[in-house]
Parts: structure tokens; sequence; C-alpha cells
């Protein structure tokens, strides 16, 4: 396997946890016959179809997670049980090298599981160890379709009390972003969250005075209060704030997630109502608000100067 693009093959490796896919190989002028020659002298190892490790690299946990990725080819990211064990919290779960990719992605080959996604955000991405991989709370939101609703209770507790690394609002903020019907088991996590909110139900007039402050101390100027819903011609309706110039709408939820749920219907159709009168609607949660508002605050401001560049 001699090449002079042989060095640049070892070094790409040597930052993969000692792989390199075909794509990579190609791309380097490392044609498919001298790979063929590497596997038949020992020097390579085919992990996938498209996968190789040098034999000299012991595959490791987060290698075996690249190397599904790396045979997933574009948009793949190691998710769900991949993601714990590259944020070391391996001893959280069995380690199962899990991918997750976009509609349309290659099929699944023997030696890891795929999921299709359609909602996978630059906020749920990170890369650790070379390994484009979930954020932990995005981790938590995908691994609840695998898990016993103990065994989440369990894991959602380690994570917000003995390791300190989630809160209610940053499990609930990935939720919120992806809650859609036909995610498996995701009433469980909404149960699992309910039953750890700090105080259970906010008062709707605290929930309001939280909003206006945190408003206040950003660049958003002063939003309406009490706004008629735009377009709603089904009764009386309100919407929390609302910036008319903008035509931008922010609805805060602090009620607990079954009550969430059974009021999606009439929510929608508000949003659908005002999205016909040209307005857009913002919802986020009473726990966003409570433990990243930074974030809520951040969405806020990048759709106001969206929706004003637009208008003007």
């Amino acid at each position: 396997m001699r090449s002079p693009f042989l060095g640049s093959l070892v070094s790409l490796a040597a930052q993969q946890h000692g792989l390199f896919s075909a794509d990579q190989a190609d791309a380097l002028g490392v044609d498919p016959q001298r790979r063929h020659r590497g596997v038949q002298s020992g020097l390579l190892k085919r992990v996938h179809p498209s996968v190789y490790l040098f034999a000299t690299t012991e595959l490791t946990r987060s290698g075996a997670a690249l190397a599904a990725v790396l045979q997933s080819g574009s948009g793949a990211t190691a998710s769900h049980e991949s993601a714990f064990w590259l944020h070391g919290l391996g001893r959280l779960v069995d380690f199962a090298p899990v991918v997750s990719l976009p509609p349309g992605g290659r099929a699944a080959q023997v030696g890891y599981r795929v999921h299709r996604h359609c909602d996978l955000v630059d906020e749920h991405r990170c890369e650790i160890d070379g390994v484009p991989t979930t954020t932990l709370a995005r981790a938590v939101v995908d691994t609840t379709s695998v898990l016993s609703m103990g065994r989440l209770a369990w894991l959602v507790d380690e994570l917000m009390i003995r390791e300190r690394l989630l809160t209610v609002g940053e499990i609930g903020r990935c939720l919120r972003q992806v809650n859609r019907r036909g995610r498996r088991r995701i009433r469980n996590l909404q149960t699992v969250l309910d039953e750890r909110l700090p105080g259970g139900f906010v008062p709707r007039s605290r929930l309001e005075r939280r909003v206006d402050e945190m408003i206040r101390s950003s660049c958003l100027p002063r939003p309406a209060v009490e706004f008629p819903v735009p377009g709603w011609t089904r009764g009386p309706g309100f919407v929390d704030r609302a910036w008319p110039d903008a035509k931008l709408i922010l609805e805060v939820d602090g009620r607990p997630w079954h009550a969430r749920e059974s009021s999606m219907a009439q929510d929608r159709a508000r949003d659908r109502a005002a999205a016909a009168a040209g307005w857009q609607t913002l919802r986020v949660l009473d726990e966003e608000i409570a433990n990243v508002g930074a974030a809520v605050i951040a969405d806020l401001e990048r759709a106001y100067a969206v929706r004003l560049a637009l208008r003007t």
C-alpha cells in the first residue's frame, strides 16, 4: 500500500481514532486497489463496508461511534447511548453504537443502529473527541424511546442531582423543540419532568414578572401586553407579549406537561391564525425562563431582528 499519499492517510486516521472512510481515502488519492491490498497484508481492518481501521490501532468505543458516523455519510451524528459514552457518562447506559441521520441517509450496517430525524437543530449538536454527536439534553430526549419509565427517572435524577449536568429547563427546552406526535414513549419524559418541577405550577402573575424582568434586561423594546391574538375568530383571546412592529408574539407556558398536551390543538390553532395574519409565535416554557433564560432572550432577539428586517 506504499504511495506518496499514505502519509496523509495515516495523519488523517491519527486524528480519527485510527479510522478513515473510503470517500476520504479517494480524496487523498488512495484508490480501492491499494486499500484492498492493505487489508490483505494485515495493515488495515475493514470495520464497515466503507470504513477502515489501521491494524495497529485498538478500536475504542469512541472509535466505534465514529466508524458508524463515517459509514453513514454526510449529516450523520452519533446519538442516543453513543452520546452518553462520548460525554463521559458511560456508567449510566449500556454502550451501543447509534447514529442519527436525516431522511434519505444511508441504510444501517451490521454493528450499529440508525435513527432517522428531521429535527436535529444546530443547538443540539456538538463534537467530542473528534466525533460529531448530540448534546446531553438531546441524548436524554432521544434515549427516552429505549428506556423504561423507572430507568428514565433514575437517569434524569443522576444527571440533575448527582452529576449536576442538566436542569429541568435544559431538558424541557430540548423536548419542546422536538416534541411531536410519533415520538415513542415521549410522555414518559414529560411525566418525569413534571414530577421534578421546582415548586410545581407557577402562578401566572409571577411568570409574567419573570418574563418582563428578562425583557427589560435585553436589547428588545418594551412589548405590548394583553394583545389580541391576530386573526383569531373563535372568541376572545390574548397573547402574553407582542411586538407589533415586528409582528412577533411570545407565549410562555407555566403549565405541567400533561396540561400542555391537552391544550396543544388549541395552541396550534391560535398559532396558525396568527401566522395567516403574518405573525410569528415563539412558545417557551417556564422551565426555560427559570434555567436557560439567556437562551430564550437570544431566541427572541434573533427572531425580532429577522422579523423587523423583513418588514423594512
